[in-house]
């Protein structure tokens, strides 16, 4: 029963992180760094301490009996892998949902699982756990760049239909600038980068170590410590999104956009929600699959993440109208990476 509840949980997850960004499509009025703005306050800090506060007990106590070195190490990784979270939002700005999606997590995945097996267990690289991370991580690279390659494709036809990545001329967030190599490359140079930057909150997480021990010695739940963690984490998270969103929002004058439409404020809450409640559902269903948690739990999150992801794309029309050659090597790209996370997973229950 609590393997059910667990895989139900972490399927849940990945659903819910999947299609976060779905509603940044269906914003009318505001632009996307109005979106951004309020997603950011909402996914960043307000959810967070919400939950954190509710869900722990002797929270305030906890923080204050805490050094300042075991709150800076969190507050800093959580700063870093902040411009991860803004280089997402961006790479689905300007690629859409499945290209950006695909690159993103596999690169965040790749490099979240190779860098601590190089840097911290070098000796398993020539054991059977090594070896499918490896070849999982071979073909996680390999499936971005056909995701990538297949991305350029379709905005060269798009551009030749008159859109771009897919996006309705009335979806003002998703609107962009004239599709052009170098535009595209940059995007795509910042979505690597994001996926190079997302695996520093598991880091930031690791280093609240000594914060998760206190909430646990005072009663609260294991599955749920880590929540302790997040408020500090993702606050140094939010210093980069906010700024950026204010800038954008100052340089282009979009402050008025939020009088008499702040009925679109909906949308980024409703992100926000998706994207906080499946990491909070992933970290207390992989709990509930015992030791098998960190290897299965691991590849049905990401699995049902890049699959829910793909879904959103096609359903809002990123693929609309496409020839067929440039959708078989997304097809292809996204195969290889559902091969690579299970790779990974594999490896992961032969160390357990």
């Amino acid at each position: 029963m609590r393997d059910l509840i667990g895989f139900l949980l972490t399927v849940t997850a990945g659903l819910c992180v999947g299609v976060s960004m779905w509603p940044l499509k269906w914003a009318r009025r505001w632009k996307w760094e109005n979106f951004w703005l309020f997603y950011a306050l909402f996914s960043l800090i307000l959810v967070p301490c919400t939950l954190a506060f509710t869900m722990l007990p002797h929270l305030r106590e906890i923080y204050t009996s805490v050094s300042f070195r075991e709150v800076l190490f969190p507050f800093l990784l959580g700063t870093f892998w902040g411009f991860a979270q803004l280089g997402a939002g961006i790479s689905v700005h300007r690629l859409g949902l499945a290209v950006a999606g695909a690159v993103l997590n596999s690169i965040g995945a790749a490099f979240g699982t190779l860098l601590p097996l190089i840097f911290l267990h070098r000796s398993e690289l020539l054991n059977s756990s090594g070896f499918l991370i490896l070849g999982g991580t071979l073909a996680m690279f390999a499936g971005a760049w056909l995701c990538a390659r297949s991305g350029y494709l379709r905005e060269n036809e798009a551009k030749l239909r008159g859109r771009n990545a897919g996006f309705e001329i009335q979806q003002v967030a998703m609107r962009q600038v004239a599709f052009t190599r170098q535009a595209y490359s940059i995007s795509l140079g910042i979505t690597v980068g994001s996926g190079i930057l997302a695996s520093l909150l598991n880091v930031a997480l690791a280093y609240g170590d000594p914060i998760t021990s206190l909430v646990e010695a005072r009663g609260g739940s294991p599955s749920m410590a880590p929540f302790a963690v997040w408020p500090i984490a993702l606050l140094g998270g939010s210093i980069a999104n906010i700024a950026y969103a204010v800038y954008l929002i100052s340089r282009n004058r979009s402050w008025g956009l939020f009088r008499g439409s702040i009925s679109e404020g909906a949308f980024p809450v409703l992100s926000a929600l998706l994207w906080m409640g499946g990491i909070a559902l992933y970290s207390s269903g992989t709990t509930y699959l015992g030791t098998l948690g960190v290897s299965i739990g691991y590849a049905v999150f990401m699995i049902t993440m890049v699959l829910s992801g793909q879904l959103a794309g096609i359903l809002t029309g990123e693929w609309r109208l496409m020839p067929p050659t440039t959708y078989r090597a997304f097809v292809a790209g996204i195969v290889l990476l559902l091969i690579a996370v299970l790779m990974i997973g594999g490896s992961r229950y032969f160390v357990q």
